[in-house]
């Protein structure tokens, strides 16, 4: 699990000092003072009013490229991925720079274009060769093909260009897993904790390490260290919930699985491995309408569930024996 790209905004020195082409000084400078307050406001995550100032930049010089990539940056974060790419390819025609190619990048793989990206990424690295953002992103991408050994080597470029990238070394413990290296994924994960210990990837990733491993308990404790993070991902929840029922904390995996369904009223795993704990309980009736209802939500449990059903029958404590009347 691994989604989120670099996303750079942009320090506008070199391009608020770039000639001024077919405008006046004036308006030159009034554009520059827009797009200086439109950043301010991006910053602070005032979405609407950064884009009226950059917009009104641009109606004011034209020509004027860190307008154009900056209303990419909010076209982007409002999803507006084909007028981003628009106006990062202005951007880039009126003044080629690194950070409008890693943002176009960016904005392609958003879309699903990964090769696309990759492309825009090559130039940015053309363009500045330590520039540890654009492997970093390059390492997403082609993780994201199935290029494992391409994204390795990539990561590992943006750690030695950026040792204190948490995130680098989360990816590469990301694709070190997929090959296979449980070891070196956790060695990557542990290291990207260390660096970052807020951050939800680090622990969600190694928990599924430490599960391969045979870690329940650590795996339980990076859950669990994941979701004090974000306490609304439901993956890690669940997650939690299925190890815990493995190590016999029934009440445990049942309050995983009650949050689960609480957050995802339509999530029929979570539903169904309550169901098997109820029935595990011999809370039969209960347990029927848990199963009932997984299958309702995704009838392609069907087989799967009967299978279970069948070996917790033939597994579960007998009843206890009445007392004597």
């Amino acid at each position: 699990m691994l989604r989120n790209c670099a996303i750079v905004l942009l320090f506008l020195t070199t391009m608020l000092a770039h000639p001024v082409v077919g405008s006046s000084q004036v308006n030159r400078r009034l554009a520059i003072d827009y797009v200086k307050l439109g950043t301010n406001e991006l910053e602070a995550g005032n979405l609407e009013t950064a884009l009226a100032h950059f917009e009104h930049a641009i109606e004011l010089d034209r020509n004027y490229g860190a307008a154009y990539f900056s209303r990419g940056l909010v076209r982007k974060r409002q999803r507006d991925y084909d007028g981003a790419i628009s106006d990062f390819t202005h951007s880039i025609q009126l003044h080629p720079m690194a950070e409008a190619y890693l943002n176009r990048g960016a904005t392609l793989k958003d879309k699903n274009d990964p090769d696309g990206a990759i492309i825009d990424y090559n130039k940015a690295i053309e363009l500045k060769p330590d520039y540890a953002d654009a492997f970093f992103n390059r390492g997403i991408a082609k993780d994201d093909k199935g290029d494992l050994d391409g994204a390795i080597q990539d990561f590992t470029r943006a750690i030695e260009l950026s040792p204190g990238n948490a995130r680098a070394f989360v990816g590469r413990g990301f694709a070190r897993m997929r090959k296979g290296d449980t070891d070196g994924a956790l060695a990557d994960y542990s290291t990207g904790i260390e660096l970052n210990p807020r951050g939800f990837l680090g622990f969600y990733n190694r928990a599924f390490a430490r599960k391969q491993k045979g870690d329940f308990d650590g795996a339980i404790a990076d859950f669990s260290n994941a979701l004090d993070i974000n306490s609304a991902d439901v993956d890690a929840r669940y997650e939690r919930g299925i190890l815990r029922g493995a190590k016999g904390d029934l009440d445990g995996a049942l309050a995983d699985f009650a949050k689960v369904i609480e957050l995802d009223p339509r999530h029929a795993r979570a539903y169904a491995n309550r169901g098997m704990i109820m029935l595990l309980r011999r809370q039969d009736t209960e347990a029927q309408k848990e199963l009932d209802t997984a299958l309702k939500l995704d009838s392609s449990l069907k087989a799967a569930l009967q299978k279970s059903v069948d070996q917790v029958m033939k597994t579960r404590p007998p009843a206890p024996a009445k007392p004597p009347q």
